[in-house]
């Protein structure tokens, strides 16, 4: 998973050092992951909807001891955002689908369209565009997933991403942000990593 920085139109005084140490280690998990994610579908208005396959790899087939050993399936792994929930599939070498798994709770890297819509949502939010539409401000690309059990908003069926905006060409974070897709919304203007809560003043009503 690559994280580069990508440049937003704005920048903030309110720095926050802090955030940037606590974070730090989602930065690493990120740089070691891998993956090859396709486009998700947006309308007009740039929502993301219905299902976006966020990984494709090779693999051995369920059943590959009754295959030629030159024979391999293909497991794609994405995320149906009708329904919330993580759809896995295994396709045999001709391409048709031989088993699909719905995992709870797992995880997806961002797609770039995924990745773009957060970015974008948390521009257009009148509590954080302030803070970011300045040319000094790069997003943290990559996008960290957050689905908590208890949280009302970022429980089960949420597509909740944690949206890191810097200024210092990248070195200091001003703001951190909870993006759910599936609702297409802020959910989270201003998120404290440090407590892994929602500072009580900030939280959403």
């Amino acid at each position: 998973m690559s994280t580069r920085l990508v440049p937003a139109t704005e920048h903030s005084a309110a720095a926050a050092s802090g955030g940037r140490l606590a974070i730090a280690a989602f930065i690493l998990v990120a740089a070691a992951c891998a993956h090859t994610p396709t486009a998700g579908r947006a309308d007009p208005a740039g929502r993301i909807h219905g299902y976006v396959e966020a990984s494709r790899v090779t693999d051995f087939c369920p059943d590959q001891a009754t295959r030629r050993d030159d024979e391999r399936c293909i497991v794609t792994r994405g995320f149906d955002y009708a329904k919330g929930i993580t759809v896995v599939r295994t396709l045999d070498p001709s391409g048709r689908v031989i088993q699909t798994d719905y995992p709870p709770g797992a995880d997806l890297s961002l797609t770039p369209a995924e990745q773009a819509r957060v970015e974008a949502l948390v521009r257009a939010d009148p509590r954080t565009g302030p803070l970011v539409n300045r040319p000094e401000v790069m997003f943290w690309d990559s996008g960290f997933v957050m689905r908590e059990a208890n949280d009302r908003l970022c429980g089960a069926g949420s597509r909740c991403v944690r949206a890191i905006a810097a200024d210092d060409q990248g070195n200091n974070v001003i703001l951190h942000s909870v993006v759910d897709l599936r609702a297409d919304r802020v959910v989270y203007p201003f998120y404290t990593p440090s407590v892994g809560r929602i500072a009580g003043k900030h939280q959403e009503r």
